[in-house]
């Protein structure tokens, strides 16, 4: 820790030593007669608290999902770099599912907003390999799974500070001490290690990776069509008015539903108080003589443990519809 403040206090230095402001010298600041001392040593004062949703990955899938946490913020260090660092530890035990994105090693050394840009330096860790990938050539399935890895890990970045309200956009930068080139800026080759130094441009928010009501429908839904009973079983609610049976109990009721052939998703729309939301949807279900063709059939889902899930009753009778 003691080692990441001082290349905090190293680099931030660098960047505003023109604009720097004069500082009040440490010790106690002592007011006129009746007045208490105040000590400007913030080492013995309490951290703040931060409440954040902390963006990791869902499982093996291609989407972000949100934990919220109550993360400190040191009296020394700033709401960004806090919540940055938070990412870097992971999330916590009890969420199993989710998936940390960073690379070993890697850490946070400074953060820097201008404007409505947050620049945020790491060291070199945040350019290397994870540790279940090899050091050699990797197959095809293994290249895309580690480019899909850190994509994640850069909108994981993005989405999670976007939604605290503290920047726009992100420019990630890199500290690579000797082997540095004209720019910090982090190159495209961090995504499938190739090595190209061309830079990336500033991270926005990119929905499209997170786990919205749209996107976890149509994995609720592909579950269902491919008789992934497991998969389903994630995505049925564990509590509620209609919360789920015991797994192979669900897993019988899921396979007396009818066998879905093709869907459509409408985007969806979450309620006012954000616990619940609607995503329609166009089906086709297998039948005997002919098929089946539902449209505009409302998808109902509910916010369980900051991810939204469908409940056991409302499934089954999806699953079961003329």
């Amino acid at each position: 820790m003691k080692r990441a403040r001082r290349w905090a206090l190293l680099i931030l230095c660098a960047a505003l030593l023109s604009g720097c402001a004069a500082q009040q010298p440490a010790g106690d600041v002592r007011g006129g007669e009746g007045q208490t001392l105040i000590s400007a040593d913030t080492e013995g004062l309490a951290p703040a608290a931060l409440s954040a949703a902390l963006y990791f990955r869902y499982a093996a899938t291609p989407y972000l999902a949100p934990q919220v946490r109550q993360i400190d913020v040191q009296r020394d260090e700033t709401p960004e770099r806090a919540i940055v660092q938070a990412l870097l530890d992971g999330p916590s035990g009890a969420a199993g599912f989710l998936n940390a994105l960073f690379p070993p090693g890697t850490e946070v050394l400074a953060t820097l907003s201008q404007g409505d840009t947050l620049f945020i330096t790491f060291n070199e860790a945040l350019m290397g390999r994870y540790a279940d990938e090899s050091a050699v050539d990797l197959a095809p399935s293994a290249r895309e799974e580690a480019a899909l890895r850190r994509r994640l890990c850069l909108d994981a970045l993005s989405a999670t500070l976007t939604e605290a309200g503290l920047c726009a956009r992100v420019q990630v930068l890199v500290y690579r001490g000797a082997s540095q080139g004209n720019s910090m800026r982090l190159p495209a080759g961090f995504l499938d290690q190739s090595g190209d130094e061309s830079l990336l441009a500033p991270l926005t928010r990119r929905e499209d990776s997170l786990l919205t009501p749209h996107n976890t429908a149509a994995l609720l839904m592909n579950a269902w069509m491919n008789q992934d009973w497991a998969g389903l079983y994630d995505f049925t609610a564990r509590g509620g008015g209609s919360a789920r049976p015991r797994e192979q109990s669900a897993y019988d009721a899921y396979a007396e539903g009818r066998t879905l052939i093709r869907y459509s998703l409408s985007p969806g729309s979450v309620s006012l108080d954000g616990k619940a939301a609607v995503v329609s949807v166009d089906m086709t279900l297998l039948g005997e003589a002919e098929d089946g063709e539902i449209a505009g059939y409302p998808l109902r889902l509910q916010r369980e443990d900051g991810l939204w899930k469908i409940g056991f009753e409302d499934l089954i009778r999806m699953m079961n519809q003329d």
